[in-house]
């Protein structure tokens, strides 16, 4: 279906105008505008087929909606993903000036101590992703050790995907959106998701979330600790970015699976 069809089916009416949010890196987004109201619609594209528990993100949705971290949601089907959130007016998505925002709201998720009972398996999906893979860009095998000696602690639900689009600011509130790849898994995996998937790369940004996020910088263990989540990262996106691009042959995927390959070779050399 459409966004006209999927619009006039959630509420029985025909919008007045749709527009495409382009950040989307998995789903067709639009803000939907109709009579009385704005929407946001989220739409898994057909290629998602296998990649998601949508019953799973349901569960999720509930368990953080005292948390407050979405907007206000407004339909979610767990056969299909399709989701639709009330659009919230002059926010924006991640910038540097917004990096002690962005670790409060992290921790925000993280000092709940919610669990969904299902975890999010790191290595199970890298496996599904390089499985899916049947001519891959580069070779990642030279770090794949780092995802079988992975230590984790802590469980709890973690997001999982700490993207840019993933994160809004507005002047009176801050939202934490998307949980499709949430699931139960070590915060220090969290912590680097956000760091990475940013690719904040200046020394002084890091430390001034690290800051914000533990009360103090990281001791060499827990040094040692996130050093080691961000090369599984590397390694992690980078399959999924060869998945992507394999399937829907698109540069920003190419991009991802570039810029992947380049700071896992950087973190490889750092930490030899």
């Amino acid at each position: 279906m459409d966004i006209i069809e999927i619009t006039n089916k959630i509420f029985n009416e025909t919008p007045l105008r749709t527009e495409y949010i382009e950040t989307g890196l998995t789903n067709d987004n639009y803000i939907v505008t109709l009579k009385n109201d704005k929407v946001v619609i989220r739409i898994p594209r057909k290629e998602n087929a296998g990649l998601f528990d949508y019953t799973l993100e349901d569960k999720i949705l509930k368990l953080v909606a005292n948390l407050n971290l979405e907007p206000p949601l407004l339909y979610y089907n767990k056969l299909t993903g399709v989701k639709c959130s009330r659009y919230i007016e002059n926010v924006n998505t991640f910038e540097p000036k917004y990096i002690k925002r962005a670790a409060r709201l992290i921790k925000t998720l993280h000092d709940a101590n919610l669990a969904s009972g299902k975890p999010f398996d790191i290595k199970h999906t890298f496996n599904m992703y390089k499985k899916r893979i049947k001519k891959p860009i580069y070779d990642t095998s030279f770090a794949h050790h780092y995802i079988d000696d992975l230590n984790l602690e802590n469980i709890r639900l973690c997001h999982n995907d700490l993207v840019q689009g993933n994160l809004l600011f507005s002047d009176t509130k801050d939202y934490l959106i998307d949980f499709e790849y949430a699931g139960d898994n070590d915060p220090y995996f969290d912590i680097m998701s956000f760091i990475t998937e940013n690719d904040i790369i200046d020394h002084t940004q890091r430390q001034i979330f690290y800051k914000e996020y533990f009360g103090d910088l990281p001791s060499p263990a827990q040094k040692s600790r996130l050093d080691h989540f961000e090369i599984v990262h590397h390694v992690l996106w980078c399959e999924w970015a060869m998945m992507m691009y394999e399937s829907q042959p698109l540069p920003i995927y190419k991009e991802i699976a570039d810029l992947k390959y380049k700071r896992l070779n950087e973190c490889i050399r750092k930490n030899l």
